[in-house]
């Protein structure tokens, strides 16, 4: 076959306008950091790219929700550790009281004491999370306690058995975030043990008054309320760890979704730019050289 300057020249052609096709596909890889812009340029990579942003973007939610619960479950833990503190003071204010070297006017002090006490376990009761009561079970949005001495905190706290606020932190696992008072941590059945520390707090002012027997006869009750304080703090802990694990499976799995996604669509970098250099090189070459065999041709205006 004969080869004429036609064929020459629409071989040349071709050529160039695939080496173009080549340095835009090269250089759209290098732009956006993706092997593949359309679907249609490589199906399979696509849906499995999308199956990968599916499983990230539920790993994301996940994850949002167990760091809720983390914040939440850090809240209640400190909430409790500063009404742990509360009743080593008041512990020792009732064995303070259980002395018969006192007189009235230090039996009324440390009544007075232990009143300004209840009404600091009152208010850590109130405490909230943003903007959510955390010992009022679904009640959130109100207190579970009233500061007011017609209104003991003790009566709202009853309303709330039952009402645990769950968060779903993975594929079917949940954990408790909330306390009602209600948990099992060793207290009577069918007792609040938050209420009942509140209810005890002001039968130890009451005992104060009475006298040294009064107050001994109710010592071994505050003590039950400080094991069952310290239990819902072990119950917290224990939720509070689990969290954790789950957030700590949940950054690897998000670790390793996105190493496959880097795998199946992310454009090696290193490699599409010394390509997309190697493709410039090759399509300016092949300009010079066209030029130079079709020396009147288009290429002698078309600057490489």
């Amino acid at each position: 076959m004969q080869v004429t300057p036609i064929i020459v020249a629409n071989t040349l052609l071709q050529n160039v306008q695939n080496q173009e096709a080549q340095i835009t596909k090269l250089q759209q890889e290098e732009s956006s950091g993706q092997k593949f812009q359309l679907p249609s340029d490589n199906p399979m990579a696509a849906e499995n790219t999308l199956n990968l942003n599916n499983t990230l973007a539920g790993i994301k939610t996940f994850t949002t929700s167990a760091q809720n619960a983390q914040g939440w479950l850090n809240q209640t833990n400190g909430v409790l550790t500063n009404m742990i503190n509360l009743w080593d003071q008041v512990l020792q204010t009732a064995t303070q009281a259980a002395n018969s070297t006192n007189n009235q006017a230090d039996l009324n002090a440390l009544a007075n004491n232990v009143l300004q006490m209840q009404t600091n376990f009152a208010q850590m009761l109130n405490t909230q999370y943003e903007g959510s009561y955390i010992f009022n079970g679904y009640n959130t949005q109100n207190p579970p306690t009233q500061l007011t001495s017609a209104n003991p905190p003790a009566s709202a706290l009853a309303a709330t058995q039952g009402q645990l606020q769950n968060f779903e932190i993975n594929n079917g696992v949940s954990v408790t975030v909330n306390l009602t008072g209600w948990e099992n941590v060793g207290q009577p059945s069918g007792q609040n043990y938050l209420q009942t520390a509140y209810s005890d707090l002001g039968k130890l002012a009451a005992a104060i008054q009475s006298g040294p027997l009064a107050v001994q006869s109710i010592l071994g009750s505050l003590k039950s309320d400080l094991n069952t304080l310290t239990g819902a703090q072990a119950l917290v802990g224990g939720n509070m760890q689990r969290v954790q694990n789950t957030l700590t499976q949940l950054a690897h799995a998000q670790s390793d979704i996105n190493q496959n996604l880097a795998n199946v669509s992310g454009a090696n970098m290193a490699q599409v730019t010394t390509q997309l250099a190697q493709e410039q090189n090759a399509y300016r070459a092949t300009l010079q050289s066209g030029a130079g065999v079709l020396s009147l041709s288009l290429l002698n205006f078309i600057n490489p």
